[in-house]
């Protein structure tokens, strides 16, 4: 009977190696194909991480591009603009009194609306963008002081814009009533609608 024991304790502990090297090799293996999972996702989330970077960066380029193309398109429609606004101011130099002062005035005007629609044309929007950044660096109080009168005036224009718009309006649907009066403020005493309202 000792004997049988003792097999059955040999076979016990042989199956108990067995069993904790096939736990070993099943751990071993558990462990490589966590690294190899691992190394996959690593691997698929730098692909995707590049691949996002690569979308990025060409949506960017697109829009610097698209951006760029815009303003130098709005550069010629405001070139062409100044242009025709110093033709006009020609034809209307043109028209007046050779020995007239506003004549001058208004030649002048017109020459430099014509040099500023060439400058506009010659040099585009990255000439334009240089050399407000060289004034800039040059002469920065300057800079900075026409920045603010450019914002203000850019301000009373859209404010009075919006005005005009309004008060257009208005006066359409006030002169549909008939009424013909002007303000205290615009009509000359004497004139027929002084201070009618």
């Amino acid at each position: 009977m000792s004997e049988m024991a003792n097999e059955s304790t040999g076979g016990a502990q042989q199956a108990g190696q067995t069993a904790k090297q096939e736990a070993s090799v099943t751990a071993g293996r558990a462990r490589e194909g966590a690294s190899q999972v691992v190394g996959t996702a690593t691997d698929q989330v730098r692909a995707v991480t590049g691949e996002a970077r690569a979308q990025a960066g060409a949506m960017a380029g697109d829009l610097r591009t698209r951006v760029s193309e815009e303003a130098e398109s709005q550069t010629r429609r405001g070139a062409r603009v100044m242009r025709q606004w110093a033709d006009d101011l020609s034809g209307l130099a043109d028209g007046a009194d050779a020995d007239s002062p506003a004549r001058s005035l208004v030649t002048q005007a017109a020459d430099r609306g014509h040099r500023a629609a060439d400058y506009l044309d010659t040099r585009g929007v990255g000439g334009l963008v240089d050399d407000l950044q060289d004034f800039a660096r040059r002469r920065p109080g300057a800079f900075l002081g026409g920045a603010v009168v450019a914002g203000f005036a850019v301000g009373r224009l859209a404010k009075a814009g919006s005005k005009a718009d309004g008060s257009g309006r208005s006066a359409q649907s006030h002169t549909s009533a008939g009424s013909q009066s002007l303000p205290e403020d615009v009509a000359p005493p004497g004139l027929p609608g002084h201070g009618e309202v």
